[in-house]
């Protein structure tokens, strides 16, 4: 008889008869299991140990701080190490960087010498600072002359600086390249730096003016196209025009309140019609102001002008004009400012005449706002002052300035009474423009019975006397006559100015010029 299972009984037999391998099973499981787990547990003991080993014997990144010349932090400097390792610093100078010391680190900058330096140990805090030299320019400014061009500019990369005296200059931390030098009525000159020490030379030349005077008075439309052809067809390149005349007129529509005011605007002729036309024929336009001889001002403005101490009122020349008083400040505001709105309408250079002291008249009865100009070097003072003023004033405006003087001032060591001395004012302007009129010279001089007779001897003279004592930095263009001569005598006197690698500018009170008088064009 068949009969089922018992699977209870089945079970627990299972369960009795089986224990021991059951148990056996589960030791080789774990013993299987351990051995699995060792791999990954040994791979990540090893790869711990290699990485404290490595971090014991690799090299730290370093922090280096690179500086210039003063302590500043150098941006941009490439740092390179022994071990071939290279990066740039960054802000603050700073720079970071592999390596083991002892060890030597090279260092390049813009502006600096290249330099190695020899790390035998790394501060325990900070970075390792490393101080560089600069590459140092130094050098002259020089005319034909050898004379210090004082106040060119310097430029070289980022860096400019202004030649000062004797026209030297000096520029640290520049990087080797182009050096451009300029000044206003200076021909730009570029020279090529390579870094080596030791001064350099660099000579500037004049632009050179040829120029004629041109009358605001009563200079006709035709007249003018007549001097505009004229220049076309000579070496003439530039017109000197009148803003202010000699009795304190303003020639054309000034938009200065004070002339407005005073009614001292008398409106000759347009001054951007003529400024345009002289543009199209490629001429350099300077305009002439009469500086402290006015009548309308010195009428207007009593407490600005010379004063005369017989009467109180304004002192005047034997001619009956007033002078505005040079040892007043601000009496040097209006004509400054006419010479900035004519920069302004489109001249190139302002001229200053007449920018002395009185030379004729009772000079015995005038009374200055200054007592100690009886005080040559005072005098002297106030108009190199009232000039160095002009020219930073209207410099900044773009145009260069000029001042007319007595040639005699060439010839003679003191002010004559007037105020001019070459020495000092050829620190305050750009050009300086003696009148050497040898028909105003006094038999006698050079023992020449007629000094009118002999314009080389003249005018050479002068020149020679005067480019010698230019120490500021100004060169000279002198005007000459072009009246009461021939044209070979014009010509002469036109070729003695060259001969000193000089410009100039022909005068005549009407503008009444011939074309034989000119060299032609080249």
């Amino acid at each position: 008889m068949l009969t089922r299972p018992n699977r209870g009984l089945e079970v627990f037999n299972r369960r009795g008869r089986h224990g021991a391998g059951y148990r056996v099973r589960r030791a080789r499981f774990l013993r299987n299991l351990l051995k699995v787990l060792a791999v990954p547990v040994l791979l990540i003991a090893l790869i711990g140990g290699f990485v404290m080993v490595r971090g014991m014997i690799e090299p730290e990144t370093n922090h280096l701080a690179i500086l210039g010349y003063e302590g500043e932090a150098l941006t941009g400097a490439r740092v390179v190490a022994a071990n071939g390792l290279d990066t740039t610093s960054v802000e603050g100078g700073s720079a970071f960087l592999v390596f083991d010391t002892p060890t030597t680190i090279r260092v390049e900058a813009p502006g600096y010498k290249t330099a190695t330096y020899e790390v035998d140990a790394l501060p325990t805090e900070g970075p390792l600072y490393l101080q560089m030299e600069p590459l140092i320019l130094q050098g002259r400014v020089t005319d034909g002359f050898g004379n210090g061009v004082v106040g060119a500019q310097v430029r070289i990369g980022k860096h400019e600086v202004v030649a000062g005296e004797f026209g030297s200059f000096e520029v640290i931390a520049a990087a080797p390249g182009t050096v451009e030098v300029s000044k206003p009525t200076w021909q730009s000159v570029s020279y090529e730096w390579g870094g080596e020490s030791g001064r350099v030379d660099i000579d500037m030349e004049p632009f050179v003016v040829k120029g004629l005077r041109i009358f605001g008075y009563d200079t006709t439309d035709g007249e003018y196209a007549e001097l505009l052809r004229i220049a076309d067809e000579t070496v003439i390149n530039a017109f000197n025009f009148d803003t202010k005349n000699e009795f304190g007129e303003v020639m054309y529509l000034s938009e200065n309140e004070t002339a407005f005011v005073m009614e001292a605007i008398i409106n000759k002729y347009d001054v951007h019609e003529r400024l345009a036309m002289a543009k199209e024929h490629g001429l350099y336009t300077i305009t002439r102001i009469v500086t402290f001889q006015d009548e309308f001002y010195a009428k207007n403005h009593p407490d600005e002008a010379i004063l005369n101490i017989e009467t109180g009122e304004p002192w005047r020349t034997w001619q009956g004009i007033g002078w505005l008083d040079p040892s007043d400040r601000n009496s040097w505001e209006y004509p400054i400012a006419l010479g900035i709105e004519a920069c302004r309408f489109g001249f190139d250079e302002v001229q200053f005449d007449y920018v002395r002291f009185p030379s004729d008249g009772d000079l015995s009865t005038t009374v200055f706002d200054d007592p100690n100009v009886t005080d040559p070097a005072v005098r002297i003072g106030y108009i190199a002052e009232f000039l160095a003023t002009a020219r930073e004033r209207i410099n900044s405006e773009g145009c260069a300035v000029s001042a007319d003087i007595f040639s005699i001032v060439l010839s003679v060591q003191d002010d004559q009474g007037i105020g001019q001395k070459i020495e000092e004012l050829s620190a305050s302007v750009d050009v300086l423009s003696p009148m050497i009129y040898p028909s105003h010279y006094s038999p006698g001089w050079l023992d020449l019975d007629n000094p009118n007779n002999h314009p080389r001897e003249v005018i050479g003279e002068a020149l020679g006397e005067g480019a010698v004592r230019l120490e500021g930095g100004a060169h000279m263009r002198p005007w000459l006559q072009a009246f009461s001569w021939s044209a070979d005598q014009v010509l002469e006197a036109i070729d003695t100015a060259e001969s000193f690698g000089m410009g100039w500018l022909l005068w005549n009170s009407q503008s009444e010029f011939q074309q034989d008088w000119i060299p032609p064009a080249e």
